[in-house]
């Protein structure tokens, strides 16, 4: 590349702003869509983990927790109605494998959950005009960041710690076997993996060194499989907790009955997966 050329690129700084821009404005987006409620609610959720994994990034005297606290409030506020769609998505799953399982009443009330709680959500907040207006006062004070004072020693110091956390979560992980310390690894290499993809695709904006930009891209491929691997059993005992809170029925008695007999092996593996 050259010289000219190059004098024209944003610093890794500046390009991290301009992600971290664009994510807010998928952020806004997302919580906007009406016909594709549950699409928007899983889009409005990553781009909090998304700008959360970014924060990070920043100089370590930025100012970053009160905003990061807020982005996960946001992330917490919509987690009860994705988690009641996962719920119900994660029994037709379930249902395809085990038929005789899973009635259309089954079903049906993980549908009727779902609809009732996003229902309820949209009475407290119609059309999330409270959330909106929250979420364009943290997108003002992310811009607001000191994104071109970021360097790129400080973001490899920054990628290592995360890399850290996100081995003795694994460590952790494998030798409790708890759900609770499989969801903590799932959550830092899913964290990890949002910094590597941000700063592949800043770094290649900034024209920087292409050895270590395709590293961190292999890196994220690879800690993309192991989240996905993760995610099934996650998705699962939010199932398990949702058929606890459902309405008592026969059906539903049946598939208790069930699960305390078979519910550690289907928690192995997602039914259909290779």
């Amino acid at each position: 590349m050259n010289t000219s050329r190059r004098d024209n690129l944003p610093t890794l700084g500046l390009a991290l702003g301009t992600l971290a821009a664009r994510e807010c404005r998928v952020l806004q987006r997302a919580l906007a869509m009406r016909s594709k409620r549950q699409e928007g609610i899983h889009k409005a959720r990553k781009s909090c983990r998304r700008l959360r994994s970014l924060l990070p990034l920043l100089p370590p005297d930025a100012p970053i927790d009160k905003l990061d606290q807020n982005l996960r409030q946001v992330a917490h506020r919509l987690a009860p109605l994705r988690d009641a769609y996962i719920a119900a998505r994660t029994a037709r799953v379930l249902a395809s494998a085990h038929p005789s399982r899973f009635t259309p009443e089954i079903i049906r009330a993980f549908d009727d959950r779902t609809n009732a709680l996003l229902g309820y959500a949209l009475n407290e907040d119609p059309n999330w005009r409270q959330l909106r207006a929250d979420v364009q006062h943290m997108a003002a004070a992310i811009s607001a960041m000191p994104w071109q004072d970021i360097r790129p020693g400080q973001t490899r110091k920054t990628v290592k710690r995360a890399r850290r956390k996100m081995k003795r979560a694994r460590e952790k992980a494998l030798s409790e076997r708890t759900p609770p310390a499989r969801h903590r690894w799932r959550r830092r290499a899913r964290k990890l993996r949002y910094q590597l993809e941000c700063l592949r695709k800043a770094r290649r904006m900034a024209g920087m060194q292409q050895a270590r930009t395709k590293r961190y891209g292999d890196q994220a491929k690879q800690l993309g499989v192991i989240t996905d691997q993760l995610g099934w059993r996650q998705d699962f005992q939010i199932f398990l907790a949702a058929v606890e809170q459902l309405p008592d029925s026969p059906d539903m008695q049946m598939l208790r009955r069930a699960l305390a007999s078979k519910s550690a092996s289907w928690s192995k593996s997602e039914p259909g997966a290779s």
